[in-house]
């Protein structure tokens, strides 16, 4: 969480509160009506940032003060059936002033579950579909491709080791944000279906072919599967390449908010990765892209339109 917020957004299911401290019958019946408001603009997902002014300045709250305020919040979520979960806390200053960053979830009523899309881009041979296979099989590689093998549906995929078909790989997670299956692990009696039928939230990663050869495959699957934002994924050790920004245009030719992932950084030289990112801030913040760029808590940028100023929500 940064030092200073934007201004509370007047759309979206981003919702900013000082603190909620004993509110009288009327105000908590408008804040219940807000939280609707804000899970129906979330398409059933709302982040409440605690102690946290309209302008986006980070005031916090004593721990007594953060407590009542809590309180409040869970009263108001269990009056449209929907469950909390506290993503970050915040120290302010050096005192015990804290802010919360808290996710209000509610399946919609004509739902089974919450699903969010993400496509998958990036050059051959930059760990897609490796990276997918350790998030979805909670496996590590075995730094011979191992975690991939689960990924790849066709056998000269196997092979060549590069993705050339459209494979879609499912996390499922709780209403709490704890992953769907303990360490995600599969099993012949443990499959998608049984992932999905108990999750309230489900990601599926769209892994897509990063081969010059297949670029159609790619664009089909950018455009034909709707995905709800782009995961770019580069190499620190090979840097930006011609085939990386070709995906970088179609992603900005579906205007979707963008997700930048930098892997094989243990191959990396320090001089390497930082080559690599500064040519990804290039990149990116050059015309026609002009896209915002911010630094996560492990210096990992992440990527939003200038123009919405959307914050990519947590994966749980």
């Amino acid at each position: 969480m940064p030092d200073h917020l934007p201004s509370e957004p007047q759309e979206g299911n981003i919702e900013y509160k000082l603190k909620l401290i004993n509110p009288n019958h009327e105000r908590f019946k408008r804040l219940v009506s807000q939280m609707q408001w804000r899970l129906r603009e979330g398409l059933g997902e709302a982040i409440y940032e605690i102690g946290v002014e309209d302008s986006g300045l980070l005031l916090g709250l004593t721990p007594e003060e953060l407590s009542l305020s809590m309180a409040t919040l869970k009263l108001m979520a269990r009056q449209l059936g929907a469950s909390l979960t506290v993503i970050r806390e915040k120290n302010i200053g050096e005192g015990d002033r804290k802010v919360a960053e808290v996710l209000v979830r509610k399946v919609p009523d004509d739902q089974y579950s919450i699903e969010l899309r993400i496509a998958v881009l990036g050059s051959s041979d930059v760990g897609k579909s490796t990276l997918l296979g350790v998030l979805t099989r909670g496996q590590l590689d075995n730094g011979r491709g191992c975690a991939r093998l689960n990924v790849f549906r066709h056998r000269h995929e196997v092979y060549s080791g590069k993705t050339s078909s459209i494979s879609i790989q499912t996390m499922g997670f709780d209403s709490h944000g704890n992953v769907v299956d303990g360490t995600c692990t599969r099993s012949r009696d443990y499959d998608d279906v049984d992932i999905c039928s108990q999750s309230s939230k489900i990601v599926n990663f769209i892994d897509l072919a990063g081969d010059q050869r297949y670029i159609h495959t790619t664009a089909f699957g950018l455009s034909g599967y709707c995905p709800h934002y782009v995961m770019l994924v580069v190499s620190a050790f090979c840097g930006l390449s011609a085939m990386d920004e070709e995906h970088l245009s179609l992603a900005r030719a579906v205007d979707l908010p963008l997700l930048l992932v930098v892997t094989k950084t243990d191959l990396a030289t320090p001089q390497q990765l930082m080559y690599t990112l500064a040519s990804l801030r290039a990149a990116l913040t050059a015309p026609p892209l002009k896209k915002l760029c911010a630094c996560d808590r492990d210096s990992s940028p992440l990527l939003m339109p200038a123009i919405s100023k959307a914050i990519l929500p947590d994966l749980r």
